[in-house]
């Protein structure tokens, strides 16, 4: 039998409407966990490493997802990996933690300043023939 596979990457939405003014510590980065329209507006995805499936799930047949809040730093860099949740709880964990080192952010025209920002993402991974397929599709909306 033959398994296909797609790992993806979303961007968790969040609830709010405005973004929170409140910082994630001392330095002035913006606290955006909440509002992912605000987010993308300042910085978009320049480049993202795709994590490998992990070999449990394959077997196991799972698929899910891993949310994360990230620091996106001044210069565009991915800091402060900061795990929120997951489904399966924790299969994608580590796979999801260790592509997101390498995400590189590309400031937008709106964000001249480079601010940095704090913002929540979520890690996809789908398997056609996955045997947890609607609970996944419950707890992360693929």
């Amino acid at each position: 039998m033959k398994v296909h596979l797609i790992a993806a990457f979303s961007l968790l939405a969040g609830c709010s409407q405005l973004p929170n003014s409140a910082t994630s510590n001392s330095t002035d980065v913006l606290d955006l966990r909440d509002d992912k329209n605000a987010a993308e507006q300042l910085w978009t995805l320049k480049h993202a490493t795709k994590p490998n499936y992990p070999q449990a799930a394959l077997i196991s047949k799972q698929t899910g997802c891993a949310r994360f809040i990230i620091t996106i730093d001044k210069q565009g860099n991915t800091t402060d990996i900061r795990f929120v949740e997951s489904f399966p709880e924790e299969l994608f964990v580590d796979v999801s933690r260790e592509s997101l080192k390498h995400w590189l952010w590309q400031a937008s025209k709106s964000n001249s300043e480079s601010r940095a920002i704090t913002r929540t993402v979520q890690l996809d991974y789908f398997m056609i023939e996955a045997a947890n397929i609607d609970a996944a599709k419950a707890f992360c909306t693929i």
